[in-house]
């Protein structure tokens, strides 16, 4: 009952807060959380530490996730022409290319920014967009499901293999989020120059069903928000599927090191990604 009252709040009130107190409630919860989290605060420096060389930016990660999270609530009032005009799209034309193959696109992403942006931004703009979520315990986290679906982009859990296929034989966007090996099924590949267990399953699915793999960030610059697609990941395919998968993960490692780089206080991954 309690944490209904609350999630029924969050939802509510939060999506009507003005914007100009994104910065201070950002701030306040933010450190609170920073305060208040001493495993995830230790995780977060240590993954800096890697990163940068700057684990005393970890507060700003935790700043940057509230932030994130009031982004994502505030969607679910504001009209879709508005969204559009808070949000700049680069490389659509990378991404039309792939969807034009036919075979379905995967677009891999990580916890960066506010993070299902460009899948809002890509169903806005008229694609099939389906993301892969875990499955949300609690209600807050169905809370934040549910304004992350406001714009039309669908949910699918990551159980749902055969729901997932049948997104990319009818030439659909499947999204992913490839930084975080949760159920440790993975490859050990050089990330910031030491090596790190990242996700393989993006790679394996467009191996196996031919479908394009296309990076996509989203980022924050100032009070503006960009939405970044790359070009198509060449994949290798030799006939040798783990040894392919291997190597497709290695080249994605490569670019998710980039983005990660460019904007390092915006990675919200709270567990250690370096053992």
């Amino acid at each position: 009952m309690i944490v209904a009252a609350v999630s029924w709040a969050v939802e509510t009130t939060l999506p009507a807060l003005p914007d100009a107190l994104d910065a201070p409630v950002g701030e306040l919860v933010g450190t609170l959380a920073y305060l208040a989290a001493p495993r995830a605060r230790a995780a977060v420096r240590s993954n800096l530490g890697v990163v940068c060389g700057r684990p005393e930016l970890a507060r700003r990660v935790f700043v940057a996730q509230v932030r994130h999270y009031l982004e994502t609530l505030r969607l679910l009032r504001l009209a879709p022409e508005r969204v559009r005009e808070m949000v700049e799209l680069h490389g659509w034309p990378d991404l039309v290319r792939a969807r034009d193959r036919g075979r379905g696109v995967v677009v891999a992403s990580a916890h960066l920014g506010p993070v299902v942006l460009t899948g809002q931004i890509l169903a806005l703009h008229g694609l099939d967009v389906t993301v892969v979520v875990e499955r949300k315990a609690d209600e807050v986290g169905r809370v934040v499901d549910r304004a992350r679906s406001a714009m039309g982009m669908k949910m699918v859990d990551t159980r749902s293999p055969l729901a997932i296929a049948r997104v990319l034989r009818r030439g659909g966007v499947v999204g992913i989020l490839a930084d975080r090996a949760v159920t440790g099924v993975g490859e050990r590949v050089p990330f910031f120059g030491r090596e790190a267990l990242l996700p393989s399953g993006h790679v394996a699915l467009a191996l196996r069903t031919g479908a394009a793999l296309v990076p996509a960030f989203a980022m924050r610059d100032g009070r503006r928000l960009h939405a970044h697609i790359g070009p198509e990941l060449a994949l290798p395919r030799t006939g040798d599927h783990d040894a392919d998968v291997r190597e497709g993960v290695r080249r994605w490692a490569a670019v998710l090191e980039r983005a990660v780089a460019g904007s390092p206080e915006e990675w919200s991954v709270f567990e250690r990604v370096w053992a």
